[in-house]
């Protein structure tokens, strides 16, 4: 069975994230939306999503309380964190402490890091490096 990725970030990330992701498109299924609102309806009615990539902030408002409502919502859902240079480093400190996200990146980040990400939250045995 594919399990369920949704995918909430700034428009100026989405594409690098969609080319990371590309390598799993026979495991995931991706959902890809513009706002915590709209994330949040359907989040509402579908118990699929496994693993959230969640900006820290989405156009100008800040997502950290939106992943703290969600976690005490959803204990099991496995957040992914982008934290961009907008978020304070104690609010960062203090999510990750308490541990309402599974991973965080900080911008710049590579599609290997997104990748191995992917491989860790989703529980997906990572293929040995073939050496060149």
């Amino acid at each position: 069975m594919r399990k369920s990725v949704f995918v909430c970030v700034q428009k100026d990330i989405i594409h690098p994230i969609n080319w990371s992701l590309r390598e799993f498109e026979r495991l995931l299924n991706v959902r890809y939306f513009d706002n915590t609102n709209q994330l949040g309806m359907v989040l509402a009615d579908d118990n699929t999503c496994c693993t959230l990539i969640l900006d820290s902030i989405v156009g100008n408002i800040s997502t950290l309380g939106f992943a703290k409502e969600l976690k005490n919502d959803r204990p099991n859902i496995k957040i992914l964190l982008i934290a961009s240079s907008g978020i304070a480093k104690n609010e960062l400190v203090d999510i990750i402490q308490a541990k309402i996200v599974s991973g965080v990146l900080v911008r710049p980040f590579t599609a290997e890091q997104i990748s191995d990400h992917i491989y860790k939250l989703c529980n997906f045995q990572k293929p040995e490096d073939t050496p060149w």
